[in-house]
């Protein structure tokens, strides 16, 4: 049945452009967002992500799997419940429309950031989230999130706590990650200039 639904996935994501986004609508939309997920898009809290400037596409396939319950999450689940298609679309495109959060002040470990950086090259990071880690269609933005965030994103992954859009690429890659990897990983790919 998994490549059933992997087919299914391409398709839906190569398939002709959806209706138009409506980012103002997406703004209002976005107001119970800034709680957690802080105003313009860039949260305080390194636990949580920040949104601004990640991918459309990415964002809406997330908020669809907290809608159906694909992916688990106390909070996000029962917010997302409500969204209809048009709300995923608006918000997609709002918070997509937002420059991304900076990377953090202050030089990262050397040793760690060097370790990461090999990481992402064994293990072709850039193959789907791109050469600046900006992400490309469903493949998010992973550059500038916080090391907190990313690792635990990363040990979902691995785990298959956290589903992958499509083929399961990324429970894949990070099957294979040990623990010092994700924490190689999250230094280097909040600043990987």
């Amino acid at each position: 049945m998994r490549p059933v639904m992997a087919a299914f996935v391409a398709l839906c994501l190569s398939a002709t452009p959806l209706a138009a986004a409506d980012i103002e609508a997406g703004r209002q939309r976005a107001e119970t967002c800034v709680v957690c997920h802080g105003a313009d898009g860039i949260t305080a809290d390194p636990s949580i992500p920040s949104l601004a400037g990640q991918r459309e596409r990415y964002l809406q396939w997330q908020l669809v799997f907290f809608r159906n319950g694909r992916r688990a999450n106390p909070i996000m689940g029962p917010l997302a419940a409500d969204l209809s298609d048009e709300d995923l679309r608006n918000l997609g495109a709002y918070f997509a429309f937002l420059p991304r959060a900076n990377p953090p002040a202050g030089a990262p470990d050397s040793v760690l950031h060097e370790q990461g950086r090999q990481a992402a090259a064994r293990h072709r990071c850039a193959a789907c989230h791109q050469d600046d880690y900006g992400g490309s269609q469903a493949a998010p933005a992973v550059a500038h999130q916080t090391r907190a965030y990313t690792a635990k994103a990363l040990r979902d992954y691995r785990s298959n706590a956290r589903p992958s859009v499509g083929v399961a690429a990324m429970n894949q890659a990070a099957g294979g990650l040990t623990d010092d990897d994700i924490a190689a990983l999250a230094v280097y790919l909040e600043r990987p200039e």
